[in-house]
């Protein structure tokens, strides 16, 4: 990454594996160009950035968000009326599910990925609905030799059945949700367990065990073993980062090299959060 110091805006470190708060930017405004530039290049340095005490219409999110790319439809939530790339992530006080309540990178089971999500914080709990962040490059490199060529040309295997299926996870969902009763179970796509980012060209760990069916040309049994394997080592204290929301947060990350973990620990109070998901490529 280049050492060329910030002039447009602060960055502000987490000091841990992962993560920078971004100061002095209102992203209500539009940016210029060397404005966003910071900012790109800030979120490929940190994999996770955060701007606090934002003012967001759904539109302003929208339009930044299109500066990193073309914006993804998420085809199992009703989006927010009017802006179909942004779909309202809601826990109400009696509800019991949360969205996105385990370890996994966003929908890993498509061709391409999105490269970016990105999550405004509307209405928050008074504690709790925290969001937990792991840095999949660490975790890679933190992996021994042996186990890294065990990797390199490996392939997992996800479906969108595992949680959007008729029996999948959101189908216990407590506000309503499309539980696609016509999704093709058979459904599955391939993608490497190592995968080389694209704009940095350093490798992470990937994979996202709620969508995962296995591994290619691995039994049941072993492929059980290694994701228990893989979800222990990537997601150890050292490698994670743990996001505290206030009211006018806005969070970035990179989902090719994180994974993240939404804290369901605010029963009997409301959570509401606008996210969009920005389109990435195959993996590779």
């Amino acid at each position: 990454m280049s050492n060329e110091p910030y002039r447009k805006i602060s960055v502000h470190p987490t000091g841990a594996a992962l993560g920078a708060e971004i100061r002095g930017v209102d992203l209500s405004q539009p940016l210029d160009d060397e404005t966003f530039a910071e900012i790109h290049r800030a979120w490929l340095e940190h994999l996770v950035i955060f701007f606090r005490d934002q003012r967001l219409m759904p539109a302003q999110q929208a339009e930044f968000a299109r500066r990193f790319g073309e914006l993804d439809v998420y085809p199992y939530v009703e989006p927010v009326p009017g802006h179909p790339e942004v779909i309202p992530i809601i826990k109400k006080p009696e509800g019991l599910f949360n969205f996105g309540g385990a370890w996994h990178t966003d929908m890993a089971y498509t061709e391409r990925p999105p490269k970016g999500t990105m999550l405004y914080a509307v209405e928050i709990p008074s504690s709790g609905g925290d969001t937990m962040y792991a840095n999949m490059y660490a975790a890679w490199e933190a992996l021994p030799e042996d186990k890294q060529r065990e990797l390199a040309d490996m392939r997992a295997v996800f479906t969108p059945a595992k949680v959007h299926g008729k029996d999948g996870y959101y189908s216990r969902a407590d506000y309503p949700m499309d539980k696609t009763e016509a999704l093709d179970p058979s459904y599955r796509v391939e993608h490497p367990v190592a995968r080389t980012h694209p704009e940095t060209g350093r490798r992470a760990l990937y994979f996202s065990a709620p969508h995962m069916d296995g591994f290619t040309g691995m039994s049941e049994e072993s492929g059980r073993e290694l994701i228990g394997y893989l979800f222990g080592h990537a997601t150890e204290a050292e490698r994670t980062f743990r996001l505290q929301w206030q009211p006018g947060t806005l969070t970035l990350w990179d989902n090719r090299c994180v994974q993240h973990y939404a804290l369901n620990d605010y029963h009997g109070e409301q959570r509401v959060m606008h996210r969009i998901t920005i389109k990435g490529d195959r993996p590779r």
